[in-house]
């Protein structure tokens, strides 16, 4: 009994403990189950038998999507409930269904809702279904850029266009010019602008700091998922209009700012930098990291003439460590750094190094300043272009454009 309870922590603990079991442990129904449970893929090791056992199989396809590819195929093909479990788990288990499985309304419904789902949904869906319209009103609810992919008869019903625009507002309808001439579609947008205008009006009136950063990120939020701006809103990070207030206010604040806005300003005649901006971070000297120097270098010359200029390891596509980790680290050291030196306000120049790995380091960003935002009071602006990170990542967003 204490041989069977020491396994049973080991398999929980370790998922290479299991497949090197003897037969007779891995076909111990309280040992497999507590590895399958763990670790899904463990169920590879089991004995045939569990591979047929729907609870096992269901344990497996919880814990790990990918566990579906161990899993008896009679039982998988006959299972609907085990694949969208499976897909939402990882959209990457659609390559290892059967594929009159990929065909089923239900299985592309869940690979369309799981994480990345959007591409492969769009390999695997048949013409026959982008035809129907109860099956099209659902797929644009979950995301309503699917809509210009239907043809003209399903995107011009009002009752399916507008599903589409309550989803992505005005991106619904990027190839779709015909549809905004839709009575039923124009009075979703006006609703759209109303609710935008009403969140911009809770911003304009909110005193306290930290709410009012909170709220900035609503109303931007309009624009960036669903194409609606407020009349009143400014879509770059510094204007001439802005007002840098004396004390940075508790929290932090994070900017994309594109080419027109990143290198145009300068220095006033009296030699004051209007940003006021305590530092200038780059990344290493060498690649990508030598524009960044040279960029860094003539923000100082031209702006922020009393910025330092501070090296930042590059971020290394071909370590073992994950990109998002590398950019949570330098983050944090960022961070740090700024605390060290009473630093409020800063600037990052080519942080992502390349645009490849975009995303990972954006999530990597903002975990860091999600993480630490109540202990800083700063202001980040950072040089990259908002429009290109919307277009490669515009379903994602939300995350990329900074804390909530």
């Amino acid at each position: 009994m204490e041989e069977k309870q020491y396994l049973l922590d080991e398999v929980r603990r370790e998922k290479l403990i299991y497949q090197f079991l003897s037969d007779e442990w891995r076909a111990d129904v309280d040992i497999a189950r507590a590895s399958i449970e763990k670790f899904g893929v463990t169920l590879a090791f089991a004995p045939l038998w569990m591979k047929s056992d729907r609870e096992l199989a269901l344990l497996a396809v919880k814990a790990d999507g990918r566990a579906i590819e161990f899993v008896n195929p009679a039982l998988v093909k006959t299972d609907l409930e085990m694949c969208i479990l499976a897909l939402q788990k990882d959209s990457d288990v659609i390559e290892l269904l059967d594929p009159a499985l990929r065909m089923e309304e239900e299985v592309l419904l869940a690979l369309l809702q799981s994480s990345w789902g959007y591409r492969p949904f769009k390999k695997y869906v048949p013409d026959a279904l982008l035809r129907k319209k109860d099956f099209m009103m659902r797929a644009v609810a979950i995301n309503g850029r699917l809509l210009g992919y239907a043809p003209s008869r399903i995107y011009m019903d009002p009752e399916v266009a507008c599903i589409a625009a309550r989803n992505c507002g005005r991106f619904a309808f990027k190839y779709l010019d015909e549809c905004v001439e839709i009575p039923e579609v124009m009075r979703e947008f006006e609703l759209l602008q109303e609710a935008c205008e009403a969140k911009m009006d809770e911003y304009i009136l909110e005193q306290d700091p930290k709410k009012k950063d909170k709220l900035y990120y609503e109303v931007i939020r309009f624009e960036s998922d669903l194409g609606i701006r407020s009349f009143r809103s400014d879509k770059v990070a510094y204007s001439e209009k802005e007002e840098v207030p004396e004390k940075e206010p508790k929290g932090i604040r994070f900017f994309l700012m594109g080419d027109e806005d990143s290198m145009t300003k300068s220095a006033g005649p009296d030699g004051v930098d209007p940003m006021r901006v305590d530092a200038i971070f780059h990344s290493e000297n060498t690649s990508y990291g030598g524009f960044s120097y040279a960029l860094s270098q003539r923000l100082k010359e031209n702006l922020h003439l009393n910025a330092t200029l501070v090296s930042l390891p590059l971020i290394d596509r071909k370590s073992s460590v994950s990109i998002r980790k590398q950019a949570s680290e330098i983050m944090s050291g960022i961070l740090e750094t700024c605390r060290q030196n009473d630093w409020h306000r800063i600037r990052l120049t080519n942080f992502t190094y390349l645009k490849s790995c975009q995303f990972e380091t954006f999530w990597g960003i903002a975990l860091t300043i999600q993480e630490q935002a109540d202990n800083h009071a700063l202001t980040i602006y950072m040089d990259i272009d908002p429009d290109y990170v919307k277009s490669k990542n515009g379903d994602q967003l939300d995350f990329l454009i900074g804390p909530k």
